[in-house]
C-alpha cells in the first residue's frame, strides 16, 4: 500500500496511517480512505475507543507542496466526508500542488456518529424541538465527550499519523471555531486558516440568530423594493410578512398540501415560531431566499403549501447529514448555558423570530450531560489568517467575521456581497482562497474582485399564477 501512496502524493509517503482507495459522496475521483482509532476519553485514555474516518484527496501533482488543507465541516455535527462536492468547486486550484484531507470528527459522518432520529421535518413546524431525552437514549457513546477541544485534539493525531508536519485548515461556520480551537492548541501545526462564516466563542449560539435573520430579512425586503419586478409583483411585502405573523400570533395554522417526497396528502400546522425559524433556513442561501417574497404573499393569502415545501427543502440537507446528538454536545456545554435572560431579551427585541429558538435550544439542552468549555483563551495568534464573511449571512454575518478577526491579528477580512452562509464556491473566492493558501498570507491580495457578485433576481411566480 505504501507503494500506491508514494505514487499518488509524495507528502504522504511516510504516512504511518493504512490508506486504501475509495470513493467519497459528490466527488467522481478515487481516492484515498482509512481509520484512525482514539480514545473516546481522551484524558483518561482507556476505556471505549472510537474509529475516525479519513479522506485524503491527492494533490495533481506528484511533487506537491508538503502542507495539505483539512477541511472542518459545520454544523456543529456535519461529517467533512460529505463536503465532496467543494472539492472541485472551492479547491480545484488548490488542490493542484496540494493534499486536500477529510476527517469526519468525533460524533460525525462516519466517525461514531451521535445520530439521533428526527423523523419528517415538517413536524418541526409545529412542535419546534425534538425530544432530547429520546435523542440521549439513542446515542453510541458519551455525549460528555464530544466537544470542540478534544475534536481537535483527535484532528492533530490524524495529522501526525498521516506524515504531515503542518497544515493549512479552511473551516466552515462552526468548522471555523474548530480551527479556532485547533490554533490555539496547536499553533506551530497551522501554517495558514481560512475561515468562511466565522463563529467565534463571542456568538454564544443561538443568542444572536434572531438579531442575524432580522438583518438578512430586512435587506431582502429593501432589495426587492428596489427591484422594479419584485416592487411590482409584491409591493406590500413587508405589510403582508407583518399580517401573516399576526395571523400566526392567534394560533396555529392547519394546512393541507401533497407532501414534497411522497406525494401523498398530509395535514399540518404551523405555528408562528414553525414559520419564522423556515424563513430563517431559507435566508441560508441566496436561491431560497429568491423565493421568500412568493412565499410570503401566498401565505398571506391563505395558502402555505409553498412554505412547508421549501422549508422542507432547506432543512432536509441540514437533518440528512448532522448528528444531532453531537450538535447538542457541542452547543449545551460550549453555548447555550452561557445565554442570560437579559441578552436573550435584548438581542431578539424587535426581531420576526423572537425567542423561539432559544427557548427550544434551553428545553434540548436541559438535561443534556455537558463536557468542559473550551477555555476562553485571549492570546492573539500569529498565524495567516482569511476570514470571509456572506453580507447577506442571517447566521454568520460580518459582524462576526470582525470578531474573529481580533483573534488573528493581520487578518483579511473579505465580505462578498450577494451571497449569505458560506463563500467559498462564490464568484473569484476559490481563487482568492488558493492564492492566499499558496503564498502562506494575504500579502498583495486584492480581494475587491467579490464587488461582482449580486443577489440573484427574486422569482416572481414559480407556479405560474400572477400574484
Amino acid at each position: 500500500m505504501g507503494g500506491l501512496v508514494r505514487s499518488l502524493s509524495g507528502a504522504l509517503a511516510f504516512a504511518a496511517m493504512p490508506l486504501v482507495p475509495c470513493h467519497i459522496e459528490g466527488f467522481s475521483e478515487e481516492v484515498l480512505c482509512g481509520t484512525h482509532r482514539v480514545f473516546e476519553d481522551r484524558a483518561a485514555r482507556t476505556g471505549r475507543t472510537i474509529d475516525l474516518k479519513v479522506a485524503v484527496v491527492p494533490a495533481l501533482r506528484r511533487e506537491g507542496a508538503p502542507d495539505p488543507l483539512f477541511l472542518l465541516a459545520g454544523g456543529p455535527g456535519q461529517g467533512a466526508t460529505k463536503y465532496g462536492p467543494l472539492i472541485p468547486t472551492a479547491f480545484k486550484e488548490v488542490r493542484k500542488t496540494r493534499d486536500v484531507v477529510l476527517v469526519d470528527l468525533r460524533g460525525t459522518g462516519g466517525s461514531n456518529p451521535l445520530g439521533c432520529d428526527l423523523g419528517d421535518p415538517l413536524t418541526f413546524l409545529k412542535e419546534g424541538d425534538i425530544d432530547a431525552s429520546s435523542c440521549l437514549r439513542e446515542l453510541k457513546g458519551d455525549p460528555r465527550f464530544y466537544t470542540t477541544e478534544p475534536a481537535v485534539d483527535d484532528l492533530d493525531e490524524v495529522r501526525a499519523a498521516l506524515g504531515y508536519e503542518r497544515i493549512n485548515l479552511w473551516g466552515g461556520s462552526y468548522g471555523t471555531r474548530a480551527a479556532l480551537v485547533y490554533a490555539r492548541r496547536h499553533p506551530d501545526r497551522v501554517r495558514t486558516v481560512v475561515l468562511d462564516g466565522a463563529a467565534p466563542f463571542e456568538i454564544a449560539l443561538p443568542l444572536y440568530n434572531a438579531w442575524g435573520a432580522q438583518r438578512a430579512m430586512d435587506r431582502l425586503l429593501a432589495d426587492c423594493a428596489a427591484e422594479p419586478e419584485c416592487r411590482t409583483a409584491y409591493p406590500r411585502l413587508r405589510e403582508e410578512l407583518a399580517e401573516v405573523f399576526a395571523r400566526l400570533d392567534q394560533g396555529p395554522v392547519r394546512t393541507s398540501l401533497h407532501h414534497p417526497r411522497s406525494g401523498k396528502p398530509v395535514e399540518i400546522s404551523i405555528t408562528r415560531g414553525g414559520f419564522a425559524s423556515g424563513l430563517r433556513g431559507m435566508l441560508y442561501t441566496p436561491a431560497h431566499a429568491s423565493l421568500i417574497p412568493w412565499v410570503v404573499h401566498s401565505a398571506r393569502q391563505g395558502d402555505f403549501a409553498p412554505f412547508a415545501t421549501l422549508t422542507l427543502e432547506t432543512a432536509s440537507w441540514s437533518t440528512e447529514t448532522m448528528s444531532l446528538g453531537m450538535t447538542l454536545s457541542v452547543l449545551c456545554s460550549e453555548d447555550v448555558h452561557r445565554i442570560r435572560d437579559e441578552e436573550a431579551e435584548r438581542e431578539v427585541r424587535g426581531t420576526f423570530a423572537g425567542t423561539f429558538e432559544i427557548d427550544a435550544w434551553r428545553r434540548m439542552c436541559e438535561d443534556w450531560p455537558r463536557g468542559p468549555v473550551p477555555a476562553l483563551d485571549r492570546r492573539l495568534l500569529r498565524v495567516p489568517a482569511l476570514i470571509l464573511s456572506g453580507d447577506l449571512d442571517p447566521v454568520t454575518p460580518p459582524r462576526w467575521g470582525e470578531a474573529m478577526k481580533k483573534h488573528f491579528p493581520g487578518a483579511l477580512h473579505v465580505v462578498v456581497p450577494g451571497t449569505a452562509h458560506n463563500t467559498s464556491t462564490t464568484g473569484c473566492v476559490p481563487d482568492l482562497i488558493a492564492r492566499f493558501v499558496d503564498q502562506g498570507g494575504a500579502g498583495g491580495i486584492d480581494p475587491s474582485c467579490v464587488r461582482k457578485v449580486r443577489r440573484p433576481p427574486f422569482v416572481i411566480d414559480p407556479s405560474g399564477t400572477a400574484p
